[in-house]
């Protein structure tokens, strides 16, 4: 009888999952933890990897289809897990090594295949050489984080029980090899170099031909196209926080001409240096605020009629991915240093490349920033990601003519805008935290004593 692989349990409060894509075929041999399936849950897309190695009898699921919890997927020839230390020992389904028996000698330098050249003037480790299997335990997910950030999982020192990696090994290594903490060309002090707003992840393709079933209303041809998984969270949670939220925006213009200054002079991320960028600036005076007007970091409990305030500060950043709206979170930003929050932005780049983000990473958040400056626009009127109570719009920066004691001058101006749940908070409580958080950003300062 074979090993039947039904959807594990990924998360309290998912249920369901649609296959995006099947990365196995029928017959085929693979090694344990090889990715066998790509799935899209209502929180994330993710990797699923083999619980044991062998052949794929039968492949149970298609792309795009839905399946449950404790449904199958595929069947091995294997009858249970705890075969597959041995019928690892076989090629995967992409012909690379499969791992040795737990007693076997590890793989020498002289067996495995020859890395690939590191790009010219790189200084951090390369990812490992397509096809070898780093030896190195490790989640798949934490797997994926170190592929797109180009760490080679045999270099990271593992904090994780058994001498496993973990993410925050991971993270740690990328900040270690792009020298968060060195300063650019120009800076006088750590924390004091901005750049441009940017978001972390590239904007999806458009133009894209429409997709879905041939139909017909009344009037002409339609297209009827089911939701993503993704998709169809986002509308639930949008109609709930809307339906449930009153909401209330203020607007103001932040001048962060001196950080445009700074910015030039930083050499904007040369010499391998991280770009250090407004949205970093931002995220880091977020933090600093919020302790300040902590009913902006709380969440209302309306069946209780009661005020839940956060003792930790978790800010989420929205990411337009061609999927859709996620919104990872970097955790406790009140205590990260400025080059920390640069190091946590460009891993949160790589996860937006490839739009894969572990179901932990989207969870826990208090408060959200939401920017579309690299896309354009000024103000707009985000809606709150519901149970927090605020959420921040930062739009397009812009050189316009402002009025400076007594003379016009050119001067860069940054729009932002607080949208806040009346129900908790009233317009001059968020004007109120809206100007020092202006205030932050228009004396760099600052961030000399943050």
């Amino acid at each position: 009888m074979g090993y039947e692989f039904k959807l594990p349990d990924l998360g309290e409060g998912i249920h369901e999952a649609q296959i995006v894509r099947v990365m196995v075929v029928q017959g085929a041999t693979v090694a344990e933890d090889a990715p066998i399936l790509e799935v899209e849950t209502d929180k994330a897309a993710v990797e699923i990897p083999s619980p044991v190695g062998g052949t794929v009898s039968t492949i149970h699921v298609s792309e795009g289809q839905t399946v449950n919890v404790g449904d199958v997927m595929i069947t091995f020839d294997e009858t249970a897990p705890s075969d597959s230390k041995e019928a690892a020992a076989a090629s995967d389904s992409k012909g690379a090594p499969a791992a040795k028996k737990a007693k076997a000698s590890p793989p020498t330098k002289a067996d495995a295949p020859p890395e690939p050249p590191a790009p010219a003037g790189a200084d951090a480790p390369s990812a490992p050489a397509a096809g070898r299997r780093t030896t190195t335990p490790a989640a798949p997910a934490v797997r994926k984080l170190a592929r797109n950030l180009g760490i080679d999982l045999d270099t990271v020192a593992p904090s994780g029980p058994g001498g496993r990696v973990t993410r925050s090994d991971v993270e740690k290594a990328a900040a270690s090899a792009s020298g968060p903490g060195s300063l650019p060309a120009g800076a006088s002090a750590p924390g004091a170099i901005p750049s441009g707003v940017a978001t972390p992840g590239p904007a999806p393709s458009t133009g894209a031909a429409p997709v879905g079933v041939a139909d017909a209303d009344r009037w002409g041809p339609i297209r009827r196209a089911p939701l993503t998984q993704i998709r169809k969270t986002i509308a639930r949670r949008m109609a709930e926080s809307a339906s449930t939220i009153p909401h209330v925006t203020t607007f103001d213009f932040a001048d962060i001409t001196e950080l445009e200054r700074l910015r030039k002079a930083s050499g904007d991320g040369e010499s391998g240096r991280p770009r250090l960028t407004v949205l970093a600036l931002v995220i880091k005076a977020v933090g600093w605020v919020l302790t300040r007007h902590p009913i902006f970091n709380a969440s209302y409990d309306a069946e209780r009629e009661e005020l839940i305030y956060k003792d930790y500060i978790n800010v989420g950043i929205a990411v337009d991915t061609d999927r859709g709206l996620v919104v990872p979170v970097l955790r406790a930003v009140d205590r990260m240093t400025l080059s920390g929050v640069v190091a946590a932005l460009e891993t949160l780049a790589g996860q937006a490349r490839s739009a894969h983000f572990a179901i932990e990473d989207l969870r826990g958040g208090t408060f959200t920033i939401t920017n579309i400056g690299a896309i354009g626009g000024t103000f707009f009127t985000p809606i709150i990601n519901y149970p927090e109570s605020a959420i921040l719009g930062v739009g397009r920066s812009r050189w316009e003519p402002a009025v400076v004691d007594g003379r016009v001058e050119p001067r860069y101006r940054l729009p932002i805008g607080l949208t806040f749940d009346h129900r908790i908070a009233d317009g001059a409580q968020a004007a109120r935290c809206l100007k020092e958080l202006i205030a932050c950003l228009e004396n760099p300062g600052w961030f000399l004593m943050a």
